[in-house]
């Protein structure tokens, strides 16, 4: 609540659709002294003065243009002043407790609702066919997709697109709920029978606020996070003879274990970039570190080549389902060429999973190792065999920075 030229802000707490609830709200905030006077998307503004029992009364305007100026001047006869609009409703108040009511007659009361509730049965439509578009974008995307879910969540940022679904679900299914009780009472009040008495009012606007709140912070933190990427402080990358920063690196000289090894820089003619073949690159992700370090030389004159991939998750839980979508993603066509690979599931100690993959028809082999909540991969080409060199891939697993 905030004070400016004695005029006090208040969060709307009742949804714009529940009518008993404001009427029942405006009422109390008069008998603290606050005395409506507009309101907005998220706030009303009252006017400090004396508490007061006021009644209030909310009345669906029965054209877009809202109530006439003889519609106005009828209910003041009655005894009810014009007090503006509230949400997509006119807004009446009276001090006279005897004032009568706006309406006596079920089945006339319930015609004021009709043109309410077709626009909220439009809504509905419209928000369900944007809800089932955005459902379907995403269900096809996740089909078409080569990644796993939980690869898609942790690097490739599917984390915003699900909230996204879940706010527009809720949000479909709180309007769907308004439109059906409002149905209910239209029946209802067509049928003779008076609407139900008001009951103390509650904070039926909850979800949506929360809902709001949600998808500001998310796009927030979304937007917020390209600052430090374009600043380079969770995104960096450099060639491996300047690296400068720390880096899970298992060394392709070491390795190989041969004395001529040498380091085959990436090129083509005319190319005067970075060595693209022996590079570190670094990302931090909401859920993970990513580092990536590849590695391309010669040794006892053949060629070699390591590619790294290096995983830390902020939830341990993930890190067995992500292991399982980068091997589904790195051996894609193993279910369908099971004679090309052989596949062994290693027991050493320090691990969680190991399992080895073996390129038989094009040489090659592929490490999928898991320890808490590391995740690594490898891809080798070159003249050892990585089972011999589980030391060196557990201290990429325990490695530090």
């Amino acid at each position: 609540m905030t004070r400016q030229k004695g005029i006090v802000r208040k969060t709307i707490p009742v949804d714009f659709l529940d009518m008993d609830g404001i009427e029942g709200w405006l009422e109390d905030m008069a008998a603290q002294g606050l005395h409506y006077q507009e309101s907005g998307s998220w706030y009303a503004c009252f006017l400090p003065g004396e508490p007061a029992r006021v009644r209030y009364h909310v009345e669906p305007p029965s054209r877009k243009s809202g109530m006439t100026l003889q519609e106005v001047e009828d209910c003041e006869a009655m005894g009810w002043a014009y007090a503006g609009k509230f949400g997509g409703f006119e807004l009446f108040r009276t001090r006279d407790q005897e004032a009568a009511d706006f309406h006596t007659d079920p089945v006339i009361q319930s015609y004021t609702l009709d043109r309410l509730s077709r626009r909220l049965a439009w809504g509905s439509l419209i928000c369900l066919a944007l809800t089932a578009a955005l459902l379907a974008f995403l269900v096809f995307g996740a089909l078409d997709s080569p990644f796993g879910p939980v690869l898609r969540l942790v690097k490739y940022s599917s984390l915003w697109s699900g909230l996204l679904l879940l706010v527009a679900l809720g949000s479909l299914l709180h309007l769907c709920r308004n439109a059906w009780r409002l149905w209910q009472l239209r029946r209802r009040l067509r049928l003779g029978i008076p609407a139900p008495a008001r009951r103390r009012w509650r904070r039926t606007r909850l979800f949506e606020q929360v809902s709001q709140a949600v998808i500001l912070a998310a796009a927030v933190l979304q937007i917020g996070s390209l600052v430090p990427n374009l600043l380079g402080l969770t995104r960096w990358e450099q060639e491996l003879s300047t690296l400068s920063r720390p880096a899970p690196v298992l060394s392709l000289a070491g390795l190989e274990r041969a004395e001529d090894y040498q380091a085959v820089p990436f090129s083509y003619p005319g190319y005067e970039g970075p060595d693209r073949d022996n590079m570190a690159s670094y990302e931090a992700y909401p859920l993970a570190r990513y580092y990536e370090v590849d590695q391309a030389g010669t040794a006892d004159g053949a060629d070699c080549r390591l590619d790294v991939e290096w995983y830390s998750l902020l939830l341990p839980f993930l890190a067995g389902p992500l292991l399982e979508d980068v091997m589904d993603y790195e051996l894609y066509d193993l279910p369908y060429r099971p004679e090309r690979y052989r596949v062994e599931e290693l027991d050493a100690t320090g691990f969680d999973r190991l399992v080895l993959v073996r390129d038989i028809r094009y040489g090659g082999q592929q490490l999928f190792a898991l320890a808490g909540r590391r995740v690594v991969y490898l891809d080798y080409d070159g003249g050892q065999d990585l089972a011999r060199h589980l030391d060196q891939v557990r201290a990429l697993l325990t490695w530090e920075t």
